[in-house]
Formats: structure tokens, C-alpha cells, sequence
């Protein structure tokens, strides 16, 4: 953590959404659609601000405190609102693009929604030129996109092979992505070192993929042998 750098947000204070299962990260975006009044209004009050809202990982027992102040992990990521879009009964669809991870240092409950001082925090840097460094994202481009094939029908889901994919991108992405517990997720975004979240998330992207093309195999095998007489 490096407390000179500068935060995403001027004021240093940022209204948190905290969710069940969704661990944003920096460099991708997230589609929301917003209904709870609390939230709704948090929606029209960050719009009319700074347009940033922190999203957090929900901490497991959640459901017992939701309709208060439910815990959630002291790392998140800051977004900036987008494509904005009212709704009737003031719902919203809205993105968010990824800008910072940061610690949420003190909770605001002075609100119907919660707010957070918020710490931004270093992300270590990389050789983009470095051929290995290079090797190394494009193999993850091309599992990540092998595993969104595989696991889902959405034709949407594409991962676009380009080495000009910034390392920092392609690594966010694929943790995004991976269809693994939250908590794991959550321990990838709070990994300091870029290079060192980069391999655990190959290690594990590599992983769910061989069991999900192993799976799919088996299915294959017994999908053929039951027409045999």
C-alpha cells in the first residue's frame, strides 16, 4: 500500500455496494441493475457527484444483516458509472468500469446506503515488453477464452487474443471471470504483487479448464455408448 498515490476519488469518500458472489476488478466492467430504494438512491446521489461507487464482496453470513449493514471485505474496487440508464420507479442500468482497488479504511453509516474512506492501493508493475511477460498473457487470453467457450452459450463472451491487451487487463479479466468460490476471487483481488495474481489465476484457470473439458469428455463418452445395443 503506498499512501501517496493518488485516489480515484477527490474527496477520498466513495459509496460502497456491497454484493453477494461479485468480486469487481480494475480494467473490467460491470453491468448492474439497480432496484432497492437505498441503493437507488445512492445511484442518483453518485451520479450527481463524484460518479464513482465502490463495489465489495459481501463477507459469508450476510443474509442475517442484509436489510441493515451486512460486513463486507475490507478490499475492494472503486468504479466509475457509465451508460447510465433511468428506469421506471427510478430503477437503473448502469456499467461499471474498474479504475482502483482500495481499502475501505472507515465505514459511514450516516446514510441509508454505507459509505467508505477509501485507501487506493499500489498495483506492482510489469515488463510489458518482456517476452515472457508477453508469452505468459496471451496463454492466458487463450484459456480464459477456451474456458468461456466451454462453459458458457453466451455468444457474447468472446476474449479477444491481442497482444496489445494490457497485461494488467487480461490478468483482471480472467479473475473475473473464473467460475470459482467468491472467497478465491476475493483473495486474487486482494494480491498486491500483479506478476504473482497472474500466476495464481493461470494456475487455476488452467485447472478448471482441464476438468471442464474432462467432464465434457465423460459426458460425450456416455452419450455415445448409450445408443449401443
Amino acid at each position: 500500500m503506498q499512501s501517496d498515490l493518488q485516489c480515484a476519488s477527490p474527496s477520498g469518500i466513495v459509496p460502497v455496494f456491497p454484493l453477494p458472489q461479485i468480486v469487481f476488478f480494475p480494467r473490467t466492467i460491470l453491468p448492474l441493475h439497480v432496484f432497492e430504494p437505498r441503493y437507488k438512491q445512492m445511484v442518483r446521489e453518485a451520479s450527481a457527484g463524484e460518479g464513482l461507487i465502490a463495489v465489495a464482496l459481501l463477507r459469508p453470513g450476510w443474509e442475517d444483516d442484509y436489510a441493515g449493514n451486512a460486513a463486507f471485505h475490507d478490499v475492494g474496487t472503486i468504479g466509475r458509472i457509465e451508460d447510465l440508464e433511468p428506469l421506471p420507479d427510478g430503477r437503473f442500468n448502469l456499467r461499471l468500469v474498474g479504475l482502483q482497488r482500495a481499502v475501505f479504511s472507515e465505514i459511514l453509516q450516516d446514510l441509508p446506503y454505507q459509505r467508505a474512506r477509501v485507501v487506493p492501493l499500489h498495483e506492482s508493475e510489469v515488463d510489458e515488453k518482456n517476452p515472457h511477460i508477453l508469452a505468459g498473457k496471451l496463454d492466458l487470453l487463450a484459456s480464459h477464452g477456451c474456458l468461456l467457450r466451454e462453459v458458457t452459450e453466451h455468444e457474447g463472451h468472446t476474449v479477444v487474443l491481442d497482444e496489445r491487451i494490457p497485461f494488467e487487463t487480461a490478468v483482471n479479466g480472467a479473475c473475473a471471470n473464473l467460475p470459482v468460490d467468491p472467497a478465491m476471487r476475493q483473495s486474487l483481488l486482494e494480491e498486491d504483487d500483479l506478476y504473482r495474481r497472474f500466476q495464481r489465476t493461470s494456475e487455476i484457470m488452467n485447472e478448471v479448464l482441464e476438468r471442464v473439458l474432462h467432464l465434457k469428455a465423460l459426458r460425450s463418452r456416455d452419450e455415445g455408448g448409450s445408443g449401443l445395443n
